[in-house]
């Protein structure tokens, strides 16, 4: 049963099934709390009680007056927060993130606010760097689609010209040979794919969650990350102690797992590990569930 909580005018909604140790899932961009639904029945009978939200902004946790100033990483991470003291999700939690979900939970575990026993990042970091960066990154069709997404109004009106499209798009399996793009007319379009990441049946119900409220709220994430390193300022000296994982997609060619970003996670947490996925994309927790689960399972492990 989905309930909700509010905060700063948002009615958060969040789904609690099973008894156990506790795990929260963070989605990312662009989907939703349902991209754990096919963790979420083997986690229970292996005694786990699984939280999952649907992050400020996205389509059941939507607001119809939202502004970029919503979507501060203080507030994402609040909403968090919250939801952990009002549940009391206080056995072994282990706090998992994707993509933009990781962002938000790294900023959870450094605020330091609620007790966290454990996390795991996937195909995501810790914090983006600033938008100069991104200025820099053009290609053929265009600039880079985080660089687009500074215009949060202008880059949602487009993707939700065609929601179905740009859902495709985010999904599809990209030609390497062909398209290198990261561009916003290039990514979030359906062509020149090999396939999807994901079946048919499950591209339609996202696509379908967004087809009233579009893209507008999860852009607008975008638009704050020069804010957010002004943010962070307040908390980045807090040391992290707990168990940390950082899995990424072997393949992944969104969040590149480089030499220089495994040294950098390796001196952001004093108990990490950093993995690759051999065969994974930027879509693991739906490509390779197994692999997701088994980090759960391992990080929980009493040593």
């Amino acid at each position: 049963m989905i309930e909700t909580f509010t905060n700063d005018g948002f009615n958060i909604s969040y789904k609690t099934q099973g008894s156990g140790k506790d795990i929260i899932f963070l989605h990312g961009f662009p989907s939703t709390m349902s991209m754990w639904d096919s963790l979420v029945d083997e986690l229970i009978d292996n005694n786990f009680r699984v939280t999952t939200i649907e992050q400020r902004g996205y389509p059941l946790s939507s607001n119809l007056k939202m502004d970029v100033s919503d979507f501060t990483l203080d507030k994402l991470s609040e909403d968090i927060e919250i939801l952990i003291r009002t549940l009391d999700l206080s056995h072994d939690l282990t706090l998992v993130g994707h993509d933009w979900g990781t962002v938000v939970a790294w900023a959870t575990l450094k605020r330091n606010n609620v007790s966290i026993k454990n996390y795991i990042s996937i195909c995501g970091g810790t914090l983006f760097p600033g938008s100069d960066v991104y200025k820099s990154l053009t290609y053929n069709d265009g600039e880079h689609y985080i660089t687009s997404f500074q215009n949060a109004t202008e880059a949602a009106e487009i993707l939700n010209r065609d929601i179905k499209n740009t859902i495709y798009g985010a999904y599809r399996v990209k030609n390497q040979n062909v398209n290198h793009s990261l561009s916003l007319k290039a990514l979030f379009n359906d062509f020149n794919h090999i396939e999807y990441a994901i079946t048919e049946e499950l591209l339609s119900n996202i696509a379908s969650e967004f087809s009233d409220t579009g893209l507008y709220g999860p852009v607008a994430w975008y638009a704050n990350i020069d804010q957010n390193i002004q943010l962070s300022s307040k908390w980045k000296h807090n040391e992290v102690t707990q168990k940390v994982s950082f899995i990424f997609g072997e393949d992944d060619k969104a969040v590149l797992l480089t030499e220089k970003m495994k040294d950098r996670l390796n001196k952001e947490a004093k108990f990490a590990t950093i993995k690759e996925v051999s065969g994974a994309g930027h879509w693991l927790p739906y490509t390779h569930r197994e692999s997701v689960l088994n980090e759960i399972y391992s990080i929980n492990k009493d040593y």
